[in-house]
């Protein structure tokens, strides 16, 4: 089975569209991202180097763990987050 690799307009879009956005402030790592949500959530997105690709598979996982860590009082309004 291939790993399919996401370029950063494909793996961007769907942490945007949940309101996510880089975390300012933190140093960079070697072959991750920092991230948080609007609630707080603080999160790494592993991308390979040099283009900062991501790999599918992860990328799901990550969505899921936003998802779950949402707290019960904030709006569930989850956009379609059909990654191409």
């Amino acid at each position: 089975m291939a790993v399919r690799m996401l370029p950063r307009e494909q793996w961007e879009k769907p942490l945007r569209a949940l309101k996510c956005e880089p975390l300012k402030g933190k140093g960079p790592l070697n072959t991750a991202e920092w991230w948080i949500a609007p609630w707080g959530f603080v999160f790494t997105v592993p991308i390979e180097e040099p283009d900062d690709r991501c790999e599918f598979w992860a990328l799901a996982a990550l969505i899921d763990d936003i998802n779950q860590s949402r707290p019960p009082d904030w709006p569930n309004d989850p956009p379609n987050l059909t990654i191409v």
